[in-house]
Parts: C-alpha cells; sequence; structure tokens
C-alpha cells in the first residue's frame, strides 16, 4: 500500500483544513472574547517512529504540558493531540474565568473546555468538507513530558500522516501546538476521499 499523496491531494487536504481551521479560530476567538491565529498548517507523512522527534521539535524537554488526546472514528479515523504549556493553560484559565488566580480545577477545566472546541470544530469541519460522518470518543487528559507523548498505541502503526498547526492568542499569552493524525489503513481512506472531492471540483 503506497501512502504517498500527489500534489492535487496535498492541495486539496490544505484547503479543507484551512476552512477547517478557520472556523475553529473563530470558535475560540468567541470563547476568549479575544482576536487569535491558526498557523498555516503543515501537512507531512511519516514514519511513526519519528513522530515523538516531529512533535518535539518546538517543545521544551524540560517543561510539562497539558496534552490531550481524543479519537475519532467513521469513514476516516485518527487520533487529536493538542498540547499546551503549564504557563499558557494557566493564562487560559484566568482568562475564561475572568480571574488573577485560578485553582489546578479551573486549569483543567479550561483545557478540556478549548481542546473539545480544537477537536470538535476542526474534524468535524473536515469530514463535513468530505461529506462523510465521524464520531469521536471520550478525550483524555494528563500532564507529561513532551518524550511522554507518543504512545505505544501510536507507535505499532508503520506510517502517520500528520496535519500540524498552532492556535496562537498572542495578546493573552495562549499558545497550543494541534496535531491531527491518522494512521496506515485510514490514510488510504483519507485519500480516497481527497479523490472524490477532486472529482466533485473539477466535474
Amino acid at each position: 500500500m503506497s501512502f504517498a499523496f500527489n500534489e492535487d491531494q496535498l492541495d486539496i487536504l490544505r484547503e479543507v483544513m484551512n476552512i477547517s481551521l478557520g472556523e475553529t479560530t473563530a470558535n475560540i476567538a468567541q470563547l476568549l472574547g479575544a482576536f487569535g491565529t491558526m498557523h498555516i498548517p503543515e501537512v507531512d507523512i511519516i514514519s511513526s517512529k519519528d513522530l515523538q522527534a516531529f512533535i518535539g521539535r518546538d517543545l521544551s524537554p524540560k517543561e510539562d504540558y497539558h496534552v490531550t488526546k481524543q479519537l475519532f472514528s467513521g469513514h476516516f479515523g485518527g487520533e487529536v493531540i493538542f498540547i499546551i504549556s503549564k504557563e499558557s493553560s494557566l493564562n487560559l484559565a484566568k482568562n475564561m474565568f475572568q480571574a488573577p488566580t485560578t485553582t489546578e480545577d479551573e486549569i483543567n477545566d479550561s483545557v478540556m473546555e478549548l481542546t473539545n472546541i480544537v477537536t470538535s470544530t476542526i474534524v468535524s469541519r473536515l469530514a463535513a468538507e468530505l461529506d462523510v460522518t465521524v464520531q469521536f470518543f471520550a478525550p483524555t487528559s494528563a500532564i507529561m513530558k513532551c518524550v511522554e507523548i507518543v504512545d505505544e498505541e501510536v507507535l505499532s502503526y508503520s506510517t502517520v500522516i500528520v496535519l500540524k498547526t498552532i492556535v496562537d492568542f498572542q495578546d493573552e499569552n495562549i499558545v497550543g501546538n494541534i496535531f491531527v493524525l491518522t494512521k496506515d489503513e485510514a490514510i488510504q481512506k483519507l485519500k480516497d476521499l481527497l479523490d472524490k472531492k477532486l472529482e466533485e471540483l473539477f466535474a
């Protein structure tokens, strides 16, 4: 099975991701009452054994991060990983609760709420653009070092396609890394959906 994407497939994937990220940014801005940006999505196809280094390249090996993960399945499946530093998560909670100080529970609640918006909007919009449905599983959340983010389940796959972006609210000092992972057989399903989208566009 070939996991390579041709240029047309990559172009349409970037286009639907940009649509998804635009809606996500708007939803987060409404939540925070602030202006933010999403970085241009980066699309990479890599071996699962290289994923840890890929994720860790923008993170500090010494810092602790709030890491939330949510699986999705359906016409194509995968996992969304949202990573936010403890400093950003504290600023997020202060903004959401409009308080100079916050509790650990409030910080965790704010991170989970932001994660739910990020995951549901990106994946749901992506699925809508491809005219398919997906279902979500309950998210998990933990504080961990960057070297702990990639687990054995991901490593059991040979190849992953990584859609990476950064949500950035500079004035509020809130920055988070978002990774949408699709693995092995789901990659072929995604390619088929992109080809169908291309056929519809050029019909």
